[in-house]
């Protein structure tokens, strides 16, 4: 050992050497070429399209597409003549069928002199994902709250037409008939002209802004927190409360309903789109989710640059029903995280069970009425209790007032119910809980889990699921045997949406094999031992 150590000390100065030399090269290379040591995968084509905008008279534009140049030098000072000229640039990034199907469209010009702008207006946008459309835009944004309409600024030296984009800041954007009632935002670049009146600001804000719809299925917990808490959460909390949030659509039970959480993820009053006749001020503005404008940012740095101190938002969107894709960005969000902001918002205690052999554990069964009840809850109630269990019973008028509800199902070991919007709860259960679904007949498998099952994983939580049969469905009393409801119910779900709904979410109802219900339950109860 002392020989190794004497020979390392005399290795010591040649390695520090080596490394004062091989950093400064390193920073060298990756700054003044700046794209050189992008290295993508074969799969992904990227095409560079440059909107060069000469100082001439005319002001008009020149564009020259770019892919991918052959000749090394010509890149080179390609590259560094726009650097040095300050030119502006389109960016767009096209993948392949086998990428994330992520596109970036940047627009670069230049701002108006008037108001307290930046001296570059910027939009990235992103309109191929399925669920959800999102621009991000810097600059001087201009927010016509009641008319719906986004404005950035460019001087008429830079362009001579307006381009416009429309965007509904709601992720379900597959559910066309649904998104037909969310209120759709307009994003249009402005010229400024002595001739023609600039529409000016009446509230300035140095902070950013969130525009997101309380539209949609809103008043459905499930989608509550999947279509707009979440994404809302995943969009904002690494502003640490420096937001603003702009409302479209605005719905006053849902803003009552989750004022705990909003005000932690805000400082300050909710601007309400739908009731205001202001013109709020920006510099920077998000419509849509946030990780677009950090794969835009890894990109756009390298070309020009784009960092500015705020960044504004507009509109919200989900990576995953019911839960947070870690993998991508927006880094740092999870939904360890973002429980841990709902037992903040509602004051809840337990984080985590405790098991204990010599203590009953404790076992919320949820109660549906109408479509998927359970039609012999009372016998499953009191197997329950014969096992073991401390069973606490609720219905929909407890979970009514989610206050009180929230605190309920947080003092619980584990919690029972039909597959439907009340599993939603399962949020508030504290970390290593058990979570028991009860999945009604109709091929309906992968569809629960994927909305409760793989969620419920995610947070921590134990999963397990009781499969109905045929003859536990109420569906055997309505439909004969050789119906394709039971011969073939993928059939079925092949006919759309509503026709799956109709046979097997609104006109089912349960009722278990209580003697195969208990085996899973004794499972359940192992597990908490």
């Amino acid at each position: 050992m002392p020989k190794r150590s004497s020979e390392l000390c005399r290795l010591w100065p040649a390695i520090a050497m080596l490394c004062c030399l091989v950093l400064p090269s390193i920073y060298y290379i990756s700054f003044y070429y700046r794209l050189s040591f992008l290295n993508f995968e074969p799969s992904v084509r990227l095409n560079l399209q440059k909107e060069v905008v000469n100082d001439r008279k005319d002001g008009i534009a020149e564009t020259e597409n770019l892919q991918q140049p052959t000749n090394k030098v010509a890149e080179e000072e390609a590259l560094k003549e726009d650097f040095d000229s300050n030119r502006k640039k389109i960016l767009q990034w096209q993948p392949t069928k086998t990428d994330e199907e992520v596109q970036i469209e940047e627009y670069l010009t230049n701002s108006t002199e008037s108001g307290k702008a930046s001296s570059n207006t910027t939009l990235f946008c992103d309109t191929t994902h399925d669920r959800y459309n999102a621009c991000l835009l810097t600059g001087d944004i201009r927010i016509l709250s009641n008319s719906s309409k986004i404005l950035f600024f460019s001087s008429s030296s830079s362009s001579t037409t307006n381009t416009t984009w429309k965007i509904k800041p709601y992720p379900r954007k597959w559910e066309a008939p649904l998104m037909e009632r969310i209120k759709e935002l307009s994003i249009s670049s402005y010229i400024s002209h002595p001739e023609t009146s600039t529409p000016l600001c009446t509230i300035n804000h140095s902070t950013p802004g969130v525009i997101f719809s309380s539209g949609g299925f809103s008043g459905n917990f499930f989608h509550d927190l999947s279509d707009i808490l979440i994404p809302l959460y995943v969009t904002s909390h690494h502003f640490h409360g420096e937001v603003k949030f702009l409302v479209s659509d605005f719905n006053s039970k849902f803003i009552s309903k989750y004022q705990s959480m909003l005000t932690r993820l805000s400082r300050y009053e909710l601007i309400n789109l739908d009731n205001d006749s202001n013109v709020h001020c920006f510099n920077e503005v998000q419509v849509g989710k946030r990780w677009s404008l950090c794969l835009a940012l890894i990109l756009g740095l390298f070309i020009t640059n784009l960092y500015t101190n705020t960044i504004g938002n507009s509109g919200t969107v989900n990576n995953k029903e019911l839960g947070i894709d870690t993998t991508k960005p927006p880094f740092g969000s999870s939904m360890e995280s973002f429980r841990d902001l709902l037992r903040s918002s509602f004051s809840l205690k337990k984080k985590s069970i405790t098991k204990n052999s010599n203590k009953k554990p404790k076992l919320l069964i949820q109660l549906r009425k109408g479509s998927r009840e359970l039609v012999n809850s009372k016998e499953v109630i009191s197997m329950a209790r014969r096992l073991g269990f401390k069973v606490i019973v609720s219905g929909p008028e407890e979970t009514k007032n989610i206050t009180s509800y929230s605190a309920t199902v947080n003092s619980v070991d584990a919690l029972l119910g039909v597959h439907g919007a009340g599993l939603t709860n399962m949020v508030f259960l504290p970390e290593r809980a058990a979570m028991i679904q009860i999945i009604p007949w109709g091929d309906l498998t992968w569809a629960c889990r994927f909305s409760y099952g793989q969620p419920a994983i995610d947070m921590g939580l134990k999963y397990f699921e009781y499969e109905i049969k045929k003859e536990e469905s109420t569906l055997i009393e309505q439909y004969p045997s050789d119906h394709l409801v039971f011969t073939n119910p993928g059939e079925i779900h092949k006919q759309g949406w509503n026709m799956l709904w109709y046979y097997f979410l609104e006109k089912q109802k349960v009722k278990v094999d209580v003697k195969r219900l208990r085996s899973v339950l004794a499972e359940v109860l192992m597990y908490l031992k």
